[in-house]
């Protein structure tokens, strides 16, 4: 399950990468004369915003985690508790033994 975890952590980190990298490259190409972009990339507030974005994308993407996580344990408790029911049911029918055939 852990490796599960640092998998999906592994793809999302390389998902956000490429969305910064997308917006740096977006953000670089827009119609901007050559001292505004300068200005845009030396004031650090590019990387402050990508920042942002990345880190708020990083925590909807661990609460999504966090609630799949949830739905698939609840689902795998009902899924162990139908099983049982399903075993005890099929002990007392053994229990009770062979039904005489109808005819």
């Amino acid at each position: 399950m852990a490796t599960e975890q640092n998998d999906a952590a592994g793809y999302m980190g390389w998902f956000f990468l490429g969305g910064i990298i997308g917006a740096a490259a977006a953000l670089l190409l827009t119609p901007k004369t050559g001292r505004e972009t300068r200005e845009l990339i030396r004031s650090g507030e590019l990387a402050r915003k990508a920042q942002e974005l990345a880190t708020d994308a990083q925590g909807r993407a661990g609460e999504w985690l966090d609630k799949s996580r949830e739905l698939f344990e609840e689902q795998t408790q009902r899924l162990m508790t139908a099983f049982e029911a399903g075993k005890d049911a099929m002990r007392e029918e053994m229990r009770k033994g062979p039904t005489p055939p109808r005819g």
